[in-house]
């Protein structure tokens, strides 16, 4: 069976874009009930409601045998992963997890290390500039 990225693309972008709305909304909500505060915000909110999405409707695509390449890119990679790409870091961690514990260990630490060293790492080079 041939791939045609072009419908695969057009699968997550649609979905990206109802994922990215879905964000905003979630932003705007979030802050017209509770303001901004400083440790649970709305990106808390969509990384672990999108942790449990993505948990959940791939248990529920899998109990069905619901093979389908278009709708897991549309649900999953553009929907879901455009509202937070942490369920699918979450999602990779626990697949590392059933293999080896110390595999989990090293991906997630050097994941979110990394990261932050990255975020510095841009702050640092936009003052310079």
């Amino acid at each position: 069976m041939s791939r045609n990225l072009f419908t695969e693309f057009m699968c997550v972008a649609a979905g990206g874009m109802i994922g990215a709305l879905l964000r905003h909304g979630t932003n705007n909500v979030f802050e017209g009930l509770f303001g901004e505060t400083s440790f649970v915000t709305a990106t808390t909110i969509e990384n672990i409601f999108g942790s449990f999405l993505i948990g959940f409707i791939f248990s529920l695509l899998n109990k069905h045998n619901i093979e389908n390449e278009k709708l897991n890119l549309f649900i999953l990679t553009g929907i879901i992963g455009s509202y937070t790409t942490y369920s699918g870091f979450m999602a990779e961690a626990f697949l590392l997890l059933q293999q080896s514990a110390l595999l989990f260990i090293l991906y997630t630490l050097s994941q979110i290390t990394i990261g932050i060293i990255a975020v510095w790492l841009g702050i640092s080079f936009f003052k310079k500039g």
